[in-house]
């Protein structure tokens, strides 16, 4: 199985999927067609070239950063890494309540835009340093969504409905120790907000035998987790509360075995 080249190589292929050639890639950046060459050719980009062709490539220009193995902006990264936790917390109802998906995302595009906490943004732990591997960039790209182990867990089985994997396990595709499959990928791509075509360019991972059907909320769902990125926890914790509170008001639209054993509700 072909694992991640070089981030020009990845840039070349998305390039192609998109029909584009090199002097077109560089009208739409603004930039010099040697400029593009060069990136193309291994040399790191400028951070306003990352920004550029993330716009010119309609990609997340933090995920490209993420891609070219470059730090990711403040101003592109998520708000509260404390919240690496919390969005995981949603999991359940995004998986089992009837219209959670839509109406929870309404819920955070209402909730108002909170300062970044104050400091410098933590390093990255020991265990999240990950050797390059397509499985190490599909665990950075979904750090970039704020999602840890166990939260990518949650939602690999419940929104991309593939076996439940421990966070532990998780862990191992990010440092090569299991196999990132395309079954596997199929299912990360439900809750990522990145194309199956991308995601094939990125990694090498043809997706097409991967049969097995997503969550029918996984759109909304990748979306939501995107738009989440800019929450506190405080804020993911009030979205939490909400969702629980709508486990219990839609009760009767869960089979029995789902509905919620908390005293006071049936």
């Amino acid at each position: 199985m072909e694992e991640p080249s070089t981030f020009g190589a990845q840039l070349m292929r998305l390039v192609e999927l998109r029909g584009i050639d090199v002097g077109a890639l560089a009208r739409r950046t603004s930039v010099s067609q040697a400029e593009i060459t060069s990136v193309l050719k291994g040399d790191e980009p400028a951070p306003s070239l990352v920004r550029r062709l993330a716009l010119a490539l309609d990609l997340h220009a933090s995920d490209l950063f993420v891609v070219a193995g470059m730090q990711v902006p403040d101003d592109l990264a998520p708000l509260d890494p404390t919240a690496a936790s919390a969005v995981g917390w949603l999991s359940w109802e995004l998986t089992y309540l009837p219209r959670a998906a839509p109406d929870l995302h309404e819920l955070i595009r209402a909730m108002p835009q909170q300062p970044r906490p104050p400091g410098p943004p933590p390093s990255t732990p020991p265990y999240r340093r990950y050797p390059n591997g397509a499985g190490s960039l599909v665990l950075r790209l979904l750090h970039n969504r704020n999602l840890n182990w166990l939260g990518a867990a949650k939602y690999l089985f419940g929104i991309g409905r593939r076996d439940m994997l421990s966070a532990s396990t998780i862990g191992m595709i990010g440092h090569g120790r299991k196999t990132l499959t395309p079954e596997l990928l199929a299912g990360f791509a439900a809750f990522l907000d990145i194309s199956p075509h991308d995601l094939h360019a990125l990694t090498g991972i043809d997706l097409a035998s991967a049969g097995r059907p997503v969550h029918p909320d996984a759109a909304e769902v990748a979306a939501l987790i995107w738009n989440a990125r800019r929450l506190t926890a405080d804020q993911l914790r009030q979205l939490q509360d909400r969702a629980r509170a709508m486990r219990h008001e839609r009760a009767d639209e869960l089979e029995p075995h789902l509905r919620c054993g908390c005293p006071g509700h049936t």
